[in-house]
């Protein structure tokens, strides 16, 4: 894939830049793009000739070592030594395995995060993730509740198997159900480990005094929106990138926005994923935002990505049959999103999206609360791979399986190697 600078603005005004909210913060000249500062000063170049093996280090990298490289480089010119310097240090993780016929994905790395955590009523409160509601259309006055990190991790755990059995290499980023990233139920983590993780940011200084009292105060519920909730996915952005994927599926289930607080079924339903992109105004602000905007504006992972949610979006809607999402089905999608040219696919600037260091996916299958929906994904008539839920999960996961099966038969992917 040609890495010119051209192509760079392209791939920033097509994926990355959210309505113009970028145009102050990065600078398009003929050889040469950069990141400009608070004040509009140029702060870090990437001129022609360095973008393709620098469009190759952020994408093979950790964030570490693109911060000590981001400082010391600014608006120098790599020299030849120094650019070959950066191949060496390189790993060779992103390259796919050499085929197998008997077993298509074999030795593939595949991560899977499965949303959320809580999988009962009572734990979901915490994390507002359920639907509770008495669906008159299916049989009067019959109360249905679905917990939505249930419904993910079973979701995984049936794709994790299908995966497994042409030969992947799968990553759950989370293990057990009711648990977190960090293996324990969220009441255990804020019971046992608060206080040691709160008091470890503060020393480290990635917590101020201010700030770190408050966190200490704070009854469970409230730390969970304060704090815990993006504390847990950089949790599952470590062990993700850590696998070294060569693709990611991030499973969700969704609601329909209009139908809040979700005590009764709604007609409305559709399917959507996102993609990386969609970068808003405060995106730039902090040294780790910009490292993997690079990454994105340089490298091949945004058009990977679009490949692989848009054959999800093919599968959603063969398996599903539902309706693929329009922009302007809801309030969230029109305001923090990109379309791009697949309906139902968006670009969208969210802490996995951003974070994970591979092609992926981010799915939203189906509404939870449409009043089909709800009475099927409540009945509990599958029972494969160990794993008993409903036929709907199921199709969810098949849609995921038969994406991922045909992401890695795309001539660019064998090309480029992830």
């Amino acid at each position: 894939m040609s890495q010119t600078i051209a192509d760079c603005k392209t791939r920033f005004e097509k994926y990355l830049n959210l309505n113009g909210a970028l145009n102050d913060h990065v600078l398009f000249e003929s050889n040469a793009f950069y990141i400009l500062n608070d004040k509009k000063e140029k702060e870090f170049a990437v001129y022609a000739n360095e973008s393709k093996i620098l469009a190759d280090f952020f994408e093979n990298s950790s964030v570490t070592e693109q911060l000590k490289l981001y400082k010391l480089k600014g608006l120098n010119k790599l020299s030849k030594k120094q650019l070959d310097s950066l191949v060496i240090t390189m790993n060779d993780d992103s390259k796919l395995p050499k085929p197998n016929p008997s077993k298509p994905l074999y030795n593939i790395r595949i991560a899977i995060d499965p949303g959320h955590f809580s999988s009962n009523f009572e734990d979901s409160k915490v994390e507002g993730k359920y639907v509770k509601l008495v669906n008159e259309k299916a049989r009067k006055k019959d109360t249905i509740t679905l917990v939505e990190g249930q419904l993910t991790f079973l979701t995984a755990q049936v794709l994790k198997n299908m995966l497994e059995e042409q030969g992947a290499k799968v990553i759950l980023s989370r293990n057990k159900e009711n648990t977190t990233a960090f293996n324990q139920t969220y009441a255990d983590w804020y019971k046992n480990r608060r206080n040691k993780v709160l008091d470890s940011l503060k020393q480290k200084k990635e917590l101020d005094e201010d700030k770190y009292k408050i966190l200490k105060q704070f009854p469970k519920e409230k730390l969970f929106w304060a704090f815990f909730r993006d504390y847990e996915l950089m949790e599952r952005v470590k062990k993700i990138n850590g696998f070294y994927p060569h693709v990611s599926v991030i499973i969700h289930y969704n609601v329909d926005e209009k139908n809040s607080p979700w005590t009764t079924a709604s007609n409305r339903n559709n399917s959507m994923c996102f993609i990386s992109g969609a970068f808003g105004t405060k995106d730039l602000t902090r040294p780790s935002n910009k490292l993997h905007f690079l990454r994105l504006l340089l490298g091949k992972q945004v058009q990977q990505s679009e490949t692989i949610g848009r054959l999800t979006m093919n599968s959603f809607e063969k398996n599903l049959k539902i309706t693929r999402a329009k922009k302007t089905d809801t309030e969230y999608l029109a305001k923090n999103t990109l379309s791009t040219n697949y309906q139902g696919l968006f670009c969208r600037n969210l802490i996995l999206t951003r974070c994970i260091n591979s092609p992926l996916v981010y799915g939203e299958s189906l509404y939870q609360d449409n009043a089909k929906e709800c009475t099927m994904l409540s009945t509990c008539n599958y029972n494969d791979y160990g794993v008993k839920t409903s036929e709907r999960v199921y199709l969810v996961a098949k849609s995921y399986y038969e994406a991922i099966m045909n992401y890695f038969k795309e001539p660019e992917v064998k090309i480029s190697g992830r």
